[in-house]
């Protein structure tokens, strides 16, 4: 199934190189039926514990949510600051 993904700030640098366009902009990423966000995370590369939010559809969710064809998903990095 076909989502989109879209990275936000240092999590940016695990968009595919074969994803073209500019890093701020989302891409598409395939992914077997009945795969859930934490799905996206692997399939990136991402090291465990750099995603500290997710979005699907602009709602919060768990890296466990199940996907579905055409959903938005949105991966965030722990925030800085103090």
């Amino acid at each position: 199934m076909e989502i989109q993904v879209r990275l936000y700030a240092s999590l940016r640098q695990y968009r595919p190189p074969t994803a073209g366009g500019l890093p701020h902009h989302p891409f598409i990423a395939n992914l077997p039926a009945g795969s859930a966000v934490d799905a996206v995370v692997a399939l990136l590369g991402i090291p465990e514990g750099l995603v500290n939010a997710a979005a699907v559809n602009g709602e919060a969710v768990e890296l466990t949510t199940p996907l579905q064809p055409d959903d938005q998903v949105s991966l965030f990095p722990a925030a800085a600051g103090g």
